[in-house]
């Protein structure tokens, strides 16, 4: 569970751009130069400032307001999850206060619905799929014959990912994941 609230918390900073909590910055754009990797997301320099071109992922204002505006309207079940709207904020566009368990939950359930009309479909999919993950393994009840099929999808997500994604994302948390 511990996993799946660090991989929430990296993958909802990155997606809103939270400060120091985003994935992708000036540093991680510079490692994909020295790699030689994605020119596309090449930092360009304008006088004194550093522009970071915008990556599949990256959310415009309106879509962040989508996001959060959706999350923000979610009811669920008392006992079922801590009451959303309380964790969304409007003014700063970002989650705050996500314990494990609320991490869990919107990894689960409510994170593919609410990227559902906002990022481009491969995008989308490659984060249901890792959220499709979690929901398996978390199950009561694992079918160990299914397990090598499972270990097989996010194999391929972790391909599709480092497609879509800055190399960063490849920690130890997804190296856990791909050897799980």
């Amino acid at each position: 569970m511990h996993v799946q609230k660090n991989v929430c918390d990296s993958l909802i900073g990155t997606l809103l751009n939270i400060n120091g909590k985003t994935k992708d910055g000036l540093n991680a754009r510079l490692d994909l130069i020295e790699m030689n990797i994605r020119g596309d997301l090449t930092p360009i320099e304008m006088g004194k400032r550093t522009y970071l071109p915008p990556a599949c992922y990256t959310m415009s204002k309106d879509e962040k307001i989508s996001f959060c505006r959706c999350l923000k309207g979610v009811k669920v079940p008392q006992g079922h999850s801590s009451n959303v709207k309380s964790l969304v904020s409007m003014q700063d566009l970002k989650l705050i206060g996500l314990k494990s368990h609320d991490c869990h939950i919107l990894m689960q359930q409510l994170l593919p619905v609410t990227i559902r009309g906002i990022l481009p479909k491969n995008v989308r999919h490659t984060i249901t799929c890792l959220c499709s993950f979690f929901s398996s393994i978390c199950c009561k009840v694992i079918d160990p014959s299914k397990l090598d099929e499972l270990q097989m999808k996010l194999l391929l997500s972790c391909v599709n990912w480092r497609c879509f994604f800055l190399h960063i994302f490849l920690t130890s948390w997804f190296i856990y994941l791909c050897i799980w």
